[in-house]
Formats: structure tokens, C-alpha cells, sequence
């Protein structure tokens, strides 16, 4: 016998704190992602294991991406060169 789908919309009600405390390490970094993806959260979220060059180098790419519209013609294509390699 077919089995047969019908798509139901349902609308739940989560408080937050639940929500976040049912995921997994993995679902919380995909959470964080999707944020940062779609702009609810900035990229300057540093992790407690990140090393300090690591938060040197992350903040100075928050500091580029913030103030994006005030790149010279020159150093836009600075920093498209050096993407294109990646």
C-alpha cells in the first residue's frame, strides 16, 4: 500500500532557554552559523579556545567587514586577490 504525505503547518511555542539547552554542541554551532549567515549576529563572537592570534586575526576581519563601504578601490582588490587563492 503507498504511503501518502500531506505538508501541516504547525505553529509550537518554545521558550528559548529549553530549546538551546535540548542541542547538541554541533546544532548550537549550526545555530550560530545560520545567525551569522543571516545577519542577527556579527562575526566577532570569540571562542574561549580560540588562540590569540586567532582572535587577532578574527577581529581585524570584523574591523574590514564593518567598515566595508570605506575601502579604497585599492584595497578592495587587495583583499580580492588574496580570496581568489582561496
Amino acid at each position: 500500500m503507498p504511503t501518502f504525505y500531506q505538508d501541516v503547518e504547525v505553529e509550537v511555542d518554545l521558550d528559548v532557554n529549553d530549546f538551546i539547552s535540548c542541542c547538541s554542541r554541533e546544532e548550537i554551532d549550526e545555530l550560530i552559523y545560520t545567525l551569522k549567515k543571516e545577519g542577527y549576529l556579527i562575526n566577532n563572537i570569540i571562542k574561549s579556545e580560540d588562540s590569540i592570534l586567532e582572535t587577532e586575526f578574527n577581529n581585524t576581519i570584523n574591523k574590514i567587514q564593518s567598515n566595508r563601504l570605506r575601502l579604497t578601490n585599492e584595497e578592495d582588490e587587495i583583499l580580492r586577490k588574496i580570496s581568489s587563492r582561496f
